[in-house]
């Protein structure tokens, strides 16, 4: 019923017009309500952004990132979905068949659902971090003291999203992939 979801998280926004979580949740269920176009998605895109991650992109600051084009980089990838996922089916691979020569993989997992998609994720990456219940700001400086080159967002306005870590832009490159296509 996203006609109703909708009128219900516009709702919720009336009351708390900062509430990022039924924000994102408006956003992705309006991609699937009856009469919205283009153009009323981008608007509602628009409003989640000036809301909620422009604030945070005016506290930027450089990072310490070391500039030496033989060291390998360090690619992070941000999901609640390390598990069996219809998403993980596609980008599953990042994980676990890449150069360790050239790349260090680390995943930041929002989710405290494991199973055996979990388990071989894990096992590829070079470094696994736990990253559900912990603030978008703690998260935002672990991702910054892990030094990561390229993030990379597997979620987002879907569930277990972690967007306002990316609004404060922990990595100099950072990149949406596959967990959501529509923004």
């Amino acid at each position: 019923q996203p006609d109703g979801a909708a009128a219900s998280f516009r709702r919720a926004l009336e009351i708390k017009p900062d509430f990022a979580k039924a924000h994102s949740n408006l956003i992705f269920t309006l991609d699937l309500a009856a009469g919205a176009n283009i153009s009323t998605l981008q608007q509602e895109r628009s409003r989640w952004d000036a809301v909620h991650a422009a604030p945070l992109a005016a506290m930027h600051r450089p990072h310490a990132n070391r500039r030496d084009p033989e060291r390998r980089l360090r690619i992070g990838y941000v999901s609640a979905d390390f598990r069996t996922h219809s998403a993980a089916s596609v980008f599953g691979a990042m994980l676990v068949k890449f150069d360790p020569a050239r790349f260090e993989v680390f995943a930041y997992c929002n989710s405290t659902t494991e199973d055996s998609h979990t388990r071989l994720f894990q096992q590829g990456v070079s470094r696994w971090r736990k990253i559900v219940g912990r603030s978008d700001e703690a998260v935002a400086e672990l991702i910054r003291q892990d030094e990561i080159d390229i993030l990379v967002d597997l979620s987002g306005h879907s569930a277990g999203n972690r967007l306002l870590v990316f609004a404060r832009k922990p990595a100099p490159i950072q990149v949406t992939y596959i967990g959501y296509q529509n923004t």
